[in-house]
């Protein structure tokens, strides 16, 4: 077995928001198997530990917590018929992501809740007997368009070289999109557009090595290859970056990101040098965030400007004029749950609730009577077909009916 393969590698890569789709599936195909799931016991236990030790007085409580949690793994199936184990939100993000693998081995996925306000919903989970009108879960998949107009599907396209930009070769390989360039300085700037409809979602590397990851109903406008003096692309919807620090010349080259409504009007910018940070710009959502993991951006909006610190995010209404809010302490596992294969919602009302689930299945949403004025706290796996995650907000009295790519939402009972 390779190293990149091993309980301490893909669980070190979950908790740094750096795994990949492929190795997401690699580790949820692990904690199914029943195999060589004692190895993970002790990776876990590590981790948990570095939440005991903030636990203060409670920590025997946490090894209680902790012992029987192992000992619903090691006796529970991949299909185990149980009801599944619920736990309480954590205020600590790496007890957090133990918590969902470990529940994750004991029967597909659950739901955390926080019980922090009384407003939110908590809501047990049953299994969910199979629908006639069922919806699966979206996939990997985008369509590239090429400086000449061209269009390549990706969903269906193989490994291999797709394209040639000038002197970029454009290759799939492995559901990534990748841009090697011989010499920038020596080439026309030749624009490519990606972008992900919904229940679509992709990873590309640009040319200087920058990593972006598109959510679905998403685009990225970007040139085949920079230039020596400039780093510029252009997004909407959701994206996840991880750039490469540039010098050329002695002088660091910015890397900047153009925020674009649907129509084409420039919302904001976001200029980095070289750090982590996610990008949620969808139209539909009044709030336009960005929130930083590694590293500093500079957010810009109209005349404002503000400087985010690692854990931070940065908040603007794209609807009128007004300065940048910055929120500390931001739930970093929540905001990087769509990369990492899951639903999270903390304190989530209903009708933002529906919105991903209508990007993310492919699916418009009609509502029949009046919304209910409710919150919801919850994380559920992104790969489930659509019934499972109605059956779970049935429980909490939310019904739906399922007709062809449309979930009415019914009035409450």
């Amino acid at each position: 077995m390779t190293n990149e393969n091993t309980w301490q590698y893909l669980v070190d890569q979950y908790f740094s928001n750096n795994i990949s789709k492929e190795e997401l599936d690699i580790l949820l195909q692990k904690v199914a198997s029943e195999g060589d799931r004692d190895a993970l016991i002790p990776v876990l236990q590590a981790y948990w530990q570095k939440g005991k030790e903030k636990a203060g007085d409670n920590q025997e409580e946490w090894d209680r917590k902790f012992e029987a949690m192992m000992r619903e793994v090691k006796q529970a199936g991949p299909f185990a018929d149980s009801k599944r184990k619920i736990t309480r939100r954590s205020f600590y993000q790496s007890v957090v992501a133990a918590s969902i693998i470990v529940l994750v081995s004991v029967g597909g996925y659950t739901l955390l809740f926080s019980g922090k306000d009384d407003m939110e919903e908590n809501v047990t989970q049953q299994p969910a007997p199979q629908q006639e009108n069922d919806l699966a879960p979206g996939s990997n998949g985008a369509i590239l368009t090429l400086a000449d107009g061209k269009q390549v599907i990706l969903d269906s396209a193989g490994n291999g070289m797709l394209a040639l930009q000038g002197k970029t070769k454009v290759t799939r390989k492995d559901g990534q999109l990748i841009y090697d360039t011989e010499n920038n300085s020596q080439q026309n700037i030749l624009f490519n557009t990606m972008s992900t409809p919904r229940g679509r979602q992709y990873q590309l590397v640009l040319s200087d090595g920058t990593k972006a990851w598109l959510n679905a109903s998403s685009s990225i406008r970007y040139p085949a290859a920079f230039s020596d003096t400039e780093r510029k692309v252009e997004i909407t919807g959701e994206a996840y970056f991880e750039v490469s620090p540039l010098i050329k010349k002695g002088q660091k080259v910015p890397f900047i990101v153009k925020i674009i409504s649907g129509d084409g009007m420039e919302r904001g910018e976001v200029e980095v040098l070289g750090t982590h940070f996610n990008v949620n710009s969808y139209e539909d959502e009044r709030i336009v965030k960005t929130t930083l993991l590694e590293g500093s951006v500079k957010i810009m909006k109209a005349s404002h400007s503000r400087l985010l610190q690692p854990g931070q995010q940065g908040q603007f209404d794209n609807r009128v004029s007004g300065d940048i809010q910055i929120t500390d302490n931001v739930d970093l596992e929540a905001v990087m749950a769509w990369k990492n294969g899951y639903f999270s919602f903390v304190n989530t009302d209903l009708p933002a609730i529906f919105r991903q689930i209508s990007r993310w299945y492919d699916v418009d949403i009609e509502y029949k009577g009046k919304i209910p004025d409710r919150r919801f706290g919850g994380e559920v796996s992104r790969s489930t077909d659509v019934s499972e995650v109605l059956k779970i907000l049935e429980k909490s009295k939310v019904y739906c009916m399922v007709e062809g790519r449309k979930i009415i939402v019914m009035p409450e009972h």
